[in-house]
């Protein structure tokens, strides 16, 4: 068997492949981002660092556009730059991961996109392409396991819809199994739709997951479409798992597949997602992830409210008499309290909006809790009397203190470290010619 790299190796997919294989005894390279972009660098760069490298597996791609890539970047032109560098270093095999149902004309962009990369590998000649397209991939740590999970784990569970739509969804365990197969696999079928053993309906399927959470049978209160459309538009705004529009779509469009693929190809049908759910026991963690998944953005849009609140408060809706009073107790008086009071309020709008837009939320939490701990110590300063109010301002720091430390421990990493892994290949000089690809 020969030497592996798997593009993408710090995702959801991509972290279980690289545990899998290593736990296998095999060689394996996973390149991180920032060492192999394929939606930005050119071709012949990429295949520099492929020299020598047998199988690739893409586990690159995004789910919706993001800040730096978008979804033509990476989920059509780097494949299409990664299959030509495949075929550059002499790469014999590639194994990509599309999704179910891709085509280049679908209304739904991620499927478009998906579809026009899997037109693209097809063109690519000298070069052996495997590609695979999964439907709903779940496990806990992906976005589709956690979002259902969440929904699952809620007190009245929601029926999406009628809660009659189907999905087929396969376990991340059982996706890792079938790409090991396929890259190993002497000859391997040209495209495999990676489902589950049969399909589930939207309400079997977070029943399966609310069973494996511990949690007992409720009723389902109603989602009719309309109000689901509103939620997923309201999503994409807060920009927090899968649930946007487009996801909405798939889902009542009931995005079927074939698991023949998947028996061939593992001498086996495709374990049930209960079946693959109860090889590993839900954690506290699990429990606690999915019942905290929906709170987390309410106390980030909740924190970056109060903020802005104190920002535009201290600017004038409060009267500024007050404030300069409490000002002049620790001796800024005159043009230095005017700057301070407004200054402040500018600091307090500003970390407002920034985490209201979900600008980096751990590094704003951070700076407002230093801007608390600085409020509190100076409010500690003044007379008594300024303590002994009835909304008891320094005792309410506490608690809000507390809400932002939390915030800052339930935030995902916007890129997981790169996973260790065998030997590394020298770094090569970046060319003075390579181009960005937006």
């Amino acid at each position: 068997m020969g030497s592996m790299t798997v593009i993408g190796g710090s995702g959801f997919i991509g972290r279980h492949l690289v545990a899998a294989l290593l736990t296998a005894g095999r060689a394996v390279e996973a390149p991180g981002h920032e060492d192999f972009d394929i939606a930005r660098e050119e071709p012949g760069w990429l295949a520099g660092k492929l020299a020598g490298v047998d199988v690739v597996i893409n586990c690159a791609g995004l789910a919706r556009d993001a800040r730096v890539d978008n979804l033509n970047a990476a989920n059509a032109e780097g494949p299409r730059r990664l299959a030509i560098a495949c075929k550059l270093a002499g790469v014999r095999r590639l194994v990509h991961i599309s999704a179910l149902g891709a085509d280049p004309l679908d209304e739904v962009r991620f499927q478009r996109v998906k579809g026009a990369a899997e037109a693209e590998l097809a063109k690519i000649e000298g070069l052996e392409v495997v590609i695979v397209r999964p439907s709903l991939v779940m496990g806990p740590g992906g976005a589709s396991g956690d979002f259902f999970g969440a929904l699952a784990a809620l007190p009245l569970p929601p029926r999406l819809g009628e809660g009659r739509w189907r999905v087929q969804p396969i376990h991340v365990n059982e996706l890792v199994e079938l790409l090991v197969r396929l890259a190993d696999a002497p000859n391997p079928p040209a495209r495999v739709d990676a489902v589950g053993p049969a399909p589930l309906s939207t309400d079997e399927l977070t029943e399966v997951l609310r069973e494996w959470l511990g949690q007992p049978v409720r009723p389902r209160i109603p989602m009719p479409r309309p109000v689901l459309g509103l939620a997923a538009w309201a999503n994409e705004i807060v920009e927090f798992g899968p649930g946007d529009r487009d996801f909405v779509r798939l889902l009542e469009r009931e995005n079927l597949g074939d698991p023949a693929g998947v028996t061939a190809a593992l001498g086996r049908a495709p374990l049930s997602l209960a079946a693959s759910l109860a090889r590993r026991p839900a954690s506290l963690g699990d429990y606690w992830r999915a019942r905290l998944y929906f709170l987390q953005p309410l106390l980030r849009l909740t924190l970056s409210a109060l903020w802005i609140g104190t920002g535009v408060v201290s600017f004038g809706l409060f009267p500024p008499a007050e404030f300069y009073v409490m000002l002049g107790e620790l001796g800024f008086t005159g043009p230095l309290a005017e700057v301070g009071l407004f200054g402040i309020a500018a600091v307090n709008l500003l970390l407002g909006c920034l985490l209201l837009v979900n600008w980096r939320p751990p590094r704003v939490a951070v700076a407002m809790v230093c801007l608390l701990v600085a409020f509190s110590v100076a409010a500690l300063m003044l007379p008594h009397e300024y303590w002994l109010t009835p909304f008891a301002p320094i005792l309410k720091n506490l608690p809000i203190g507390v809400a932002l430390l939390t915030l800052i421990g339930m935030e995902r990493p916007r890129r997981a470290r790169k996973p260790r892994v065998a030997a590394k290949p020298a770094p090569m000089a970046r060319p003075a010619t390579a181009a960005s690809a937006h």
